[in-house]
């Protein structure tokens, strides 16, 4: 594979092949801003939670807030950066990548309100455009990786991720030309397409996603050498067998085949758990960090979701269930995943930016300035507990447990955008991204 190139002026310190700094970091502070937005609406829907209606407006808002509005923008400006630094490639259309930004931003603060209101022609409206800029997103990514020359595993596991968001995006659309009557031929199998949609985007996209950068970023953020790779190529072998026979469950009712993609997603998180163990193992820094153990501890609430969907399979779990079944993968695997990989991320590609290439007065600050990591520790052991008592108040349907999570949760999540509202220095940000980069 080609060697990087000189450091790019304008890119901050990054491979030539970098996106200019604002391409990604736009991306990832409209996360962090969804994600601030996210735990407030969380706070203030905490009582609907316990006994509401998973389909009612306001949930079905704040539940597409945390999905695209939150992980779903912060992944994708931070997979326009991790692509060119894993891969070494540059990325397929810069300029409009650039320019999908405004596209995506704009139609997500319209849907959510759409959704807020279940005003249908917001849907069709919004929910049209967040479509475009969707499809646009995974188009530019797949067309970029097809120029990747060694195509291993961690690329077989992003290109899959990027095909799977295609599969649920596709999907969204049917779902929403079923529920305005466009589609009625569909509508008895209804829920079958909701849990498709939500096994391709929860599971296909987010899931594929963090394990195959977390091959690159572990290695990276605790410089981990000689550690063994044997286990990469079964786990995306079994993640594939999951998704299929989970799918396989949902449209023939069949719960041997739902058993099969259960007990494949459990060797999936446990081969993963033993790789980043044995890259945490073969590290040169001494210490483990706080948001590395938070990526260890996400494996575990992901083996708890599993144990909570086969329990619920097996009772024939009422709707509440399969709810508190995606709260906690999304909030307890996906969500603490990303957590724990922001606090790497945001700093590193700040400091590129504006320290770098200093040249001025003084001893340039490091990147462990930014942001004392010890300070999130509190952050991951409040959202930890928030999670699982949220959860536990779910299934429980009991409302002073449930408003108790949701608030610990919230509050967890509004420290977390806080520290990184710290590090990106809105100020200072504003003024970087008003220049032409």
């Amino acid at each position: 594979m080609q060697q990087a190139s000189i450091h790019s002026k304008d890119r901050g310190g990054m491979v030539s092949q970098s996106p200019p700094f604002a391409v990604p970091i736009r991306y990832m502070t409209f996360g962090i801003v969804c994600f601030g937005i996210f735990a407030m609406d969380l706070a203030f829907q905490s009582h609907h939670l316990a006994s509401g209606d998973p389909g009612a407006p306001a949930l079905v808002a704040l539940t597409h807030m945390l999905t695209l509005g939150s992980l779903l923008s912060f992944v994708m400006g931070a997979v326009y950066q991790l692509a060119t630094v894993a891969f070494l490639i540059p990325i397929a259309n810069v300029p409009l990548a650039r320019i999908n930004f405004w596209l995506y931003s704009l139609s997500l603060i319209g849907l959510f309100i759409s959704m807020s209101l279940w005003w249908a022609s917001g849907f069709l409206l919004f929910g049209g455009l967040a479509v475009v800029a969707l499809f646009i997103y995974a188009i530019v990514m797949l067309r970029s990786l097809t120029q990747v020359k060694v195509k291993d595993v961690m690329w077989g596991f992003v290109v899959s991720a990027h095909v799977y968001l295609i599969l649920a995006i596709t999907l969204a659309i049917v779902l929403v030309s079923v529920d305005s009557g466009a589609m009625n031929a569909l509508s008895p199998w209804m829920n079958q397409l909701i849990a498709t949609h939500i096994l391709l985007a929860a599971v296909g996209f987010f899931s594929f996603l963090l394990i195959g950068f977390s091959y690159k970023l572990l290695p990276m953020f605790t410089l981990a050498h000689g550690y063994q790779t044997k286990w990469h190529r079964w786990t995306l072998i079994l993640a594939h067998s999951a998704m299929l026979f989970l799918l396989l469950g949902i449209w023939s009712s069949m719960i041997l085949f739902s058993w099969f993609g259960l007990v494949a997603g459990v060797c999936v998180i446990v081969l993963q758990a033993l790789s980043l163990k044995d890259m945490v193992r073969h590290r040169m820094r001494k210490k483990v960090e706080a948001p590395i153990h938070a990526v260890f501890y996400a494996l575990a609430a992901g083996l708890l979701a599993i144990g909570l969907f086969s329990v619920a399979s097996v009772t024939g779990g009422r709707q509440v269930s399969w709810k508190s079944v995606v709260t906690l993968y999304l909030l307890g695997w996906v969500t603490m995943t990303m957590m724990g990989f922001a606090y790497k991320i945001v700093p590193f590609l700040i400091w590129s930016k504006r320290y770098s290439h200093h040249k001025g007065p003084g001893k340039a600050p490091v990147i462990a300035d930014l942001v004392n990591v010890s300070t999130s520790r509190p952050v991951f052991i409040g959202f930890a507990l928030g999670v699982v008592t949220l959860t536990a108040g779910e299934i429980r349907m009991w409302l002073p447990l449930t408003v108790f999570g949701a608030i610990l949760t919230a509050f967890a999540i509004l420290l977390f955008c806080i520290q990184m509202f710290r590090v990106l220095d809105l100020k200072k940000l504003g003024k970087e991204l008003s220049d032409h980069d």
